[in-house]
């Protein structure tokens, strides 16, 4: 048909996917914008007026058959029904993409993960990124090694493969060179990462890598927290994801 689609960059997580991709469900469609505004440039490409919403009708009591486009609607069942048929007849390789971390905000309880008891928590002492759970390991201040671990299948045959997560570490080490509390971040028997009180900031920042190595295999991604026998280092972590596309 000649057209020239974008990402949707909207709906990423929006509330119609979020449930899907936290249970590991990967999720795609086609869209036509809800609340976000179009810019000049998409003005220019597929009409409508820049700075308006794509839909004005979105979640308002316009919001009618009678404001569904017929054409758009058409397109976009042909561009599904294609891909569709590209994934599963069509010999491309098969990626089958999407987030591949099961309850990567812990806000369905502990299931797919395993870990040290205590660790998935609501506790107040550390907010959590988003949401009311969060994975809370160590911050006792003496000796103790908290896990959380979860098995994932990571798909075959994709261009990317991104592991990402939040990390908050809080601590009551003295300023120094000295790390004396850690946490380690390994995908099968490859440590990724080792973060210590030395890393401790306010907020959380987010971490990502590059896990393409293990495209195909089934692996247990583990976070392991360890503690010295005085003043407490936390490592908190929320929304975890691995993007396969």
């Amino acid at each position: 048909m000649g057209l020239q689609p974008e990402e949707n960059v909207e709906g990423q997580g929006r509330s119609d996917d979020y449930y899907f991709q936290q249970a590991g469900i990967p999720t795609s469609g086609y869209a036509a914008g809800a609340s976000a505004r179009k810019s000049s440039a998409q003005a220019a490409k597929w009409g409508g007026t820049a700075n308006s919403a794509y839909d004005p009708c979105y979640h308002r009591a316009c919001d009618t058959t009678a404001n569904v486009s017929a054409t758009v609607l058409n397109r976009a069942a042909d561009g599904v029904a294609y891909a569709l048929w590209q994934l599963a007849v069509g010999g491309t390789g098969g990626c089958a993409g999407g987030q591949v971390i099961g309850n990567g905000g812990f806000e369905s309880g502990s299931t797919p993960w395993t870990a040290s008891s205590g660790v998935i928590t609501t506790a107040s002492g550390q907010p959590a990124r988003t949401g009311s759970y969060k994975a809370w390991l160590n911050g006792s201040g003496r000796t103790r090694t908290h896990t959380l671990s979860q098995s994932v299948t990571v798909p075959a045959g994709c261009a990317t493969y991104t592991l990402s997560f939040w990390l908050h570490i809080d601590t009551a080490e003295t300023t120094g060179s000295t790390a004396y509390d850690r946490l380690t971040v390994r995908v099968g028997s490859t440590t990724l990462a080792t973060y210590s009180n030395l890393n401790a900031a306010a907020g959380y920042a987010q971490r990502s890598f590059n896990v393409a190595g293990f495209a195909g295999q089934t692996v247990t991604l583990t976070f392991t927290g360890t503690e010295d026998s005085s003043l407490q280092t936390s490592f908190v972590i929320d929304d975890v994801t691995l993007q396969a596309s």
